[in-house]
Order: structure tokens, then sequence, then C-alpha cells
């Protein structure tokens, strides 16, 4: 798992972005999963995570039992466990554990969240999606015990390489949104409301999601997002660092990848199933944003496999 980037400077001083808190450099992942004990890290750091963020990573933090503070932004808050604590990637966070902190940090791609397979569901899942929530559970334990067996599950499901474990930990992982979703829905707990940017940001990466096989140009999305190309890609740095024009090829270069991985199609019928009309074109275009020729690409994970 990978640092996304090099420090950035914010108000309070410097702020590290990482995929996972603390981590070098490593290979790109199309289908980026992580889970993981909260000692595990936090006991590297002496129980302090300072702040950071987690650029179109998504997490969930589920506190068992013992104390924990977590900051939002500008907002420092002592959480009651059993607790989750829902974090949108760029969204500036930091924690203090201790030695008597139980629980569980789950980390996966924005990118899989978005999938234009999940349209149907998303009206459910937005909400956490969009901004930070920290959703308690501490009156209600068959939920609690419920999230607890969920993350005990996907944690072994992470651990092993069992029959359809990529299938399991996403019912799993499904299930365990849900059950947060319902949660928050009774509780109405949330924290870190910053207003209309980033639902804007989530506006656009749903539009990516569902038309990135179109080749639209970028002032088409523009258009149907109601706001000029240049506010776009000001929201796109603000929260992914980079330009709409980079997120659109980012999405179409993960699911190139997702099909060399998992299907037997040629490079050709790659290119056409993604909307390229010259195979030639999309060969270069992946190579461009990988290192890596599709056939190699494919050859060096099935290698892995």
């Amino acid at each position: 798992m990978r640092a996304l980037s090099t420090p950035a400077s914010g108000a309070a001083g410097p702020i590290s972005r990482f995929a996972l808190y603390g981590e070098t450099p490593g290979a790109d992942d199309p289908e980026f999963v992580h889970i993981e004990d909260i000692q595990v890290r936090s006991s590297l750091y002496q129980w302090r995570i300072a702040p950071h963020t987690h650029r179109r990573m998504f997490q969930i933090l589920y506190v068992i039992d013992g104390p924990a503070e977590v900051q939002i932004e500008d907002t420092l808050q002592r959480v009651t466990a059993p607790c989750a604590i829902c974090v949108p990637g760029s969204v500036v966070h930091s924690f203090t554990f201790s030695p008597a902190t139980v629980g569980y940090v789950v980390t996966v791609s924005e990118l899989l969240l978005l999938d234009a397979g999940r349209r149907e569901s998303r009206e459910f899942f937005d909400i956490l999606l969009t901004e930070a929530r920290i959703v308690d559970f501490d009156r209600d334990a068959p939920n609690a015990r419920l999230v607890k067996t969920l993350i005990e599950q996907m944690a072994r499901e992470f651990q092993n390489r069992d029959y359809g474990r990529n299938a399991m930990f996403e019912w799993l992982f499904n299930a365990l949104l849900m059950t947060i979703r319902r949660q928050r829905a009774v509780s109405g707990a949330a924290a870190g409301d910053r207003g209309g940017d980033r639902e804007k940001f989530s506006e656009a990466c749903r539009l990516i999601e569902d038309q990135y096989r179109e080749h639209m140009p970028v002032g088409a999305y523009a258009d149907r997002l109601a706001i000029s190309q240049s506010r776009l890609n000001r929201l796109c740095r603000k929260f992914a660092g980079k330009t709409f024009s980079d997120l659109l090829q980012d999405r179409l270069a993960l699911e190139a990848q997702r099909h060399l991985i998992y299907t037997s199609a040629t490079v050709e019928m790659v290119a056409y199933e993604l909307g390229f009309s010259d195979p030639g074109y999309f060969c270069r275009f992946f190579k461009r944003r990988t290192g890596k020729a599709p056939g190699a690409f494919r050859r060096e994970r099935q290698d892995g496999l």
C-alpha cells in the first residue's frame, strides 16, 4: 500500500497525505482494500496518529473498547466506544489512542464505492462518503455486536486467501456500510460538515463513474454539473490533488486494469469495451498511465496470482 504524495503545507503546519498512515511508496493496486487492528499501526507512533489525509481513500475506524480522541479538520472530540468513524478522502484527521484501545481500521478506494454497479445503493451511502461522520453504537448493543462480527470476519478474509475471498469481502463490506448507515439514520450523529464544495466534488466523481466510457470533453462534464470548467478543476485539485481530466483518465486506467486482471478478453476487446476506437491508442494510453503495456501488465499480475 502506498503513500500518495509528499507532505503539503496546511494552516497548522505540514499535513501528510497517505494511503495508509506512515507507509512508503509501493505498487498501485486497482482494487485497494486494507484492514488492520488499531493497535498494529498506532503503537508504532506512540498511539498518536498525526493530522493527515487519504486522497481518494475512504476509511472506517471502529472503536470497540477503550479511549479514543478524533480530530476532524479543526474539531477535536473524545469518542465513546463502541463507535464508527467514517472518513472520506482528503478530510484532514488525526487520532489519539491508548494501549487499551481495541478496534479496527478499514481502508478502501473511493473508486470502488463509486462504481457504477453500486448506482442503486448510492442514495443510502452518500451521506457517509461526502462528509466525515462519527456514528455512536453505545446505546445499541445488538448493532454494535453485528459491526464487530462483520469487521472481525473481514479481517479473517483479508488475511486468508480462501475461495471467493474478494466477493465475500465485498458482501461483508456492504453489510458493514448499511449497518452504519442505519445507525446514522437513527442517531443523527455527524462531524465535520463542510458544505457545498465536497458535495459538488462527490457529484463530479459520480458523474465520472457513470460516463467515463463516453470520452466526453471536460467542458461537457462541467456543463452537466452547472459549474465552470475552471471551478471544476479547482475542486478536483482541492480534494484529489489532480485535474478533472486526470481523474477521468485514472478511472479509465483502473477499469482497464480490472479487465486485464479478471477477464480473458483480448487487449483489443478491452479497448473497445472502454470506448477506445483505436486499440493502438488504448495501448499507448495504458502505458502512459501505468508504465506498462497492457500485455505485460496482464502477464505480471497473472504470475503473481
